[in-house]
């Protein structure tokens, strides 16, 4: 009886779950999705490169004459100033030359003077005079005898003795005039030689304050000196010009780049712009730097110099950029990232780097409509600013952007789309990089 009580039970309760209702399919909620709208802006578009940093001038001090080091007045990688004493080399030696080319000055100069005040030309004047005198006088007893001869007051043989005396002072005077020739040709080749000498001794010791000036070495530019190639005590300039120290100047600095003939295109100004500006009135071409530590670009700078044409190997074109660098922050050999500005774009519209997809056709963006459904545009990228994109294509001002929820949307479908909590914040201060 009992069994048949327990078999009763087992059908009432199959048979009134038979009669409930059956299960039905209810439709999920849409997916919730994080959206935002395209902020616009002016942007500016720049051309990036990297470039490496060189110092303006550069300068070795090196021995210029042959002596022994003997005195260091600098601190190694330290600041020096134009004109500042660096080292010192034995001047001794020096001294003793410049004093012995001094003496064969004061030498030169005596003789010249003594040459100079020489008598030799007014004594040979003074014996052409006396001379002349003489031939004058015998002349006129020349003729004196020969009037007393054609008295027949005077014999043949006086006219033969006044004949000869005549002719022996026209000889003596002569012989006068021609010493006085020499002695003017004399008296100025003397002054000629003397005069050369005086010059010579004049260089020598010229050269001999030049060689004593050399063992003082001073600083021929501010910058930052070297530590020293070679201790004090040692021999140095012996046969060769020794390296003694190098200064670097660091305030201003150049950064040196190469950019391809593209990107030369893009930047026309640099076309245009040589050694110096062609027109002097034309601005100079801006260019910002930044370092791999730094976040943006802060150090400002122009392009000073361009290469007249472009490598024909690379097809690359040669700048340099010159920049401030007061603070010792940009130090030679540098590798630092540099950017031109190009042209700047008027009301641009910039979206969330996140909120970009990228399929077989390029890059999209995912937007929902009034009605919640999410729809699928196609987009050209630009350059990015901040975290932000540049975009151009089927985007408005006012679309709702997915940014969060990506993988859960699909074009079609509805979507549950949220704000975001707080606004994106742009900053435009460092402008826009390279696409």
């Amino acid at each position: 009886m009992s069994t048949k009580k327990s078999g009763m039970a087992i059908w009432l309760t199959l048979a009134f779950a038979g009669c409930g209702t059956p299960n039905a399919y209810i439709e999920p909620p849409p997916p919730e999705v994080t959206v935002t709208t395209p902020v616009q802006r002016t942007v500016t578009e720049y051309l990036e490169f990297s470039g490496m940093t060189q110092p303006m001038e550069t300068v070795e001090i090196r021995a210029r004459v042959k002596g022994f080091l003997k005195e260091k007045h600098f601190v190694e990688g330290a600041e020096v100033k134009k004109g500042q004493l660096l080292l010192v080399i034995d001047e001794e030696t020096f001294q003793i030359q410049l004093d012995a080319a001094r003496t064969r000055l004061r030498e030169a100069e005596a003789a010249l003077q003594q040459a100079t005040e020489s008598k030799a030309r007014e004594v040979a004047r003074a014996k052409v005079s006396l001379s002349d005198s003489e031939v004058r006088l015998a002349r006129q007893e020349e003729q004196r005898i020969r009037g007393l001869f054609q008295k027949q007051i005077a014999t043949e043989s006086d006219m033969d003795q006044a004949a000869s005396t005549r002719k022996s002072r026209e000889a003596d005077l002569e012989s006068a005039k021609a010493n006085l020739e020499q002695a003017l040709a004399t008296y100025d080749t003397t002054i000629l030689t003397c005069e050369a000498q005086a010059e010579t001794a004049k260089i020598q010791v010229r050269n001999a304050q030049l060689d004593l000036s050399y063992c003082r070495m001073s600083a021929p530019i501010d910058g930052r000196i070297s530590h020293i190639n070679v201790d004090i005590g040692n021999l140095v300039g012996d046969g060769q010009s020794s390296v003694l120290a190098t200064i670097v100047k660091m305030n201003p600095i150049y950064a040196y780049a190469t950019i391809s003939e593209a990107d030369v295109l893009r930047t026309p100004a640099l076309t245009k712009f040589g050694s110096g500006p062609i027109d002097p009135e034309a601005k100079p071409v801006q260019v910002e730097l930044g370092l791999a530590s730094q976040v943006g670009f802060p150090t400002q700078g122009e392009i000073n110099y361009t290469d007249p044409s472009l490598d024909a190997g690379t097809g690359t074109l040669r700048i340099r950029g010159l920049f401030s660098n007061t603070d010792r922050t940009l130090l030679p050999g540098m590798f630092v990232r540099m950017r031109i500005p190009v042209v700047e774009r008027v009301d641009a519209l910039l979206v969330p780097e996140r909120a970009l997809g990228t399929d077989q056709s390029g890059q999209f963006l995912l937007v929902v409509d009034s009605h919640g459904t999410v729809e699928y545009r196609s987009v050209r990228t630009g350059v990015s600013v901040d975290g932000l994109r540049v975009v151009e294509g089927q985007i408005g001002l006012t679309d709702q952007l997915i940014v969060d929820g990506l993988l859960r949307a699909r074009p079609g479908a509805k979507v549950s789309p949220k704000a975001e909590s707080a606004p994106t914040t742009v900053t435009l201060s460092n402008g826009a990089g390279r696409r």
